[in-house]
């Protein structure tokens, strides 16, 4: 009897082959070949005793993890089990894998089978290693598709990449087959058939945008989405390329403009995406347009956003209205809201509408701020001396008559408006319809607290276009009062 001496391990050796490094190694997990390389070792100096609990322990890995590596290297007849009660495995050596009948070595016939249809696959255009056919009999064994299955998505694999593909590139595949419930040949030729479609559609994005490249997996995956989860047509994702020619064009770019859109069903098809990106550029102009009248540097989604919002207030045209009046008195983005909610608390929510209330705003002001220069009052015309003029303008009050008036009150002691209001509600009152009859009620009585001033003594003041169509300042400042 014959026995190594228990320290002896630690000096000691196990013998790897290389074949088993170079043709088994790379497409095993790192757990399964922690396992082998155990086993290995274990078989030179364990003892028959050895379980799988204490492997399991020693290695900290779960007593099914050990079994299902076992059940992976058993699958690449490396390993056998020769007992069940207790478990017992025999190793073999890689070299003789390669030997048909090597001492006694079983032969899995389906694995065999399945590997020769493998080989016939590729043909010629590439040598299959053993570890790739182990791999893909693991998409048979534990990943749960059908051999068919796994033979048509190599075949799929080789239509679409080429013949040297990478194996463990289409696993994911294999994956989502089994995800998909995949099962057999025609559940796998429906699922390729996408895969397929998902591929020449990726393939024309990448052209439209002028790349000239083999199209990634993360590509692909967005593609999908785009065409599955989001529902677009591919016509519709091709036109949306358009819209990446403002920068470096990528799937990334094109992804968040679809992610934009994927919630209005109508710009799902070509023609709807067609007419939806034409709505945006239609807007996206229009908010440039009502900025650049309003001489604000404002560009982008921030335009949109901001003519969204006033839009949603009042049309269009009275927002380039708006614009107009601010760039006038160098006002800003705020003040042309302020005016444009003081416009719409007036009622005045078009175009022809705002039109009007500004001719006949300039037009008071205008003829308000000549009645104050005559009557000697300071400061800019306010709404309610508008109301005033507007009132006076009723009773058939022209400027001569509001003039003379203005004269009047010059040389009135306090509030020189309220006295004109006076003076022609009583000429309202007598009937006084020309200067004329004015003139004669003035000889005829003294006006109290007043001083005679000849209106030759008047100088009349000149007034600037500025001075004279400032709409915005008033306006602005009442909307703001009004807004508290």
């Amino acid at each position: 009897m014959f026995e190594f001496d228990q320290e002896a391990r630690i000096y000691g050796v196990t013998a790897v082959e290389n074949r088993f490094l170079l043709d088994y190694l790379p497409a095993a997990k790192g757990d399964y070949v922690k396992v082998y390389l155990w086993g290995l070792f274990a078989c030179a100096w364990k003892g028959p005793d050895y379980t799988l609990e204490a492997m399991a322990e020693e290695l900290e890995l779960p007593v099914p993890e050990i079994e299902a590596a076992l059940r992976y290297w058993e699958r690449r007849a490396l390993v056998s089990r020769i007992s069940g009660d207790p478990p017992v495995y025999r190793f073999y050596s890689p070299n003789q894998r390669q030997t048909a009948a090597a001492g006694g070595l079983s032969v899995d016939t389906d694995y065999v089978s399945f590997a020769e249809c493998v080989y016939a696959a590729f043909g010629d255009r590439r040598k299959v290693s053993p570890a790739e056919i182990a791999l893909a009999w693991e998409w048979v064994q534990d990943v749960g598709l059908s051999q068919e299955a796994v033979l048509m998505l190599l075949q799929h694999c080789i239509a679409q990449r080429g013949a040297h593909f990478s194996f463990k590139s289409a696993e994911k595949l294999a994956v989502a087959m089994r995800e998909a419930n995949v099962t057999g040949p025609e559940d796998a030729e429906h699922f390729l058939q996408h895969s397929q479609n998902v591929q020449d559609g990726a393939k024309k994005v990448l052209s439209r945008m002028g790349k000239r490249r083999a199209v990634t997996e993360d590509e692909l995956a967005l593609y999908e989405k785009w065409t599955g989860e989001w529902g677009f047509e591919p016509q519709a994702v091709l036109d949306a390329c358009r819209e990446t020619t403002g920068g470096d064009p990528s799937f990334k770019y094109l992804d968040g403009i679809l992610n934009r859109l994927h919630g209005q069903t109508d710009a799902r098809t070509g023609e709807g995406m067609n007419q939806k990106l034409a709505e945006e550029k239609e807007e996206r102009e229009k908010a440039q347009e009502v900025f650049s009248r309003l001489g604000a540097k404002i560009s982008g989604p921030a335009a949109v956003t901001a003519y969204r919002s006033m839009l949603s207030e009042q049309p269009h045209g009275v927002l380039l209205l708006a614009a107009d009046e601010c760039l006038r008195t160098h006002k800003k983005l705020d003040d042309m809201k302020a005016l444009l909610a003081s416009w719409r608390n007036r009622g005045l929510t078009s175009e022809e509408a705002v039109r009007q209330y500004l001719e006949k705003y300039r037009e008071a002001n205008l003829a308000l701020r000549e009645l104050f220069e005559a009557c000697g009052h300071s400061g800019r015309p306010t709404e309610a001396d508008r109301k005033l003029y507007e009132k006076w303008r009723g009773w058939g009050y022209g400027p001569e008559l509001l003039r003379c008036a203005a004269e009047q009150a010059r040389n009135a002691e306090g509030g020189k408006i309220a006295y004109l209001d006076k003076v022609l509600e009583i000429w309202h009152g007598a009937g006084v319809t020309s200067v004329e009859q004015a003139q004669g009620r003035r000889r005829q009585q003294t006006a109290p607290k007043t001083k005679t001033v000849s209106a030759q003594q008047y100088g009349q003041r000149q007034y600037t276009e500025a001075e004279l169509l400032a709409v915005s300042d008033d306006l602005i400042e009442e909307a703001r009062k009004q807004r508290g």
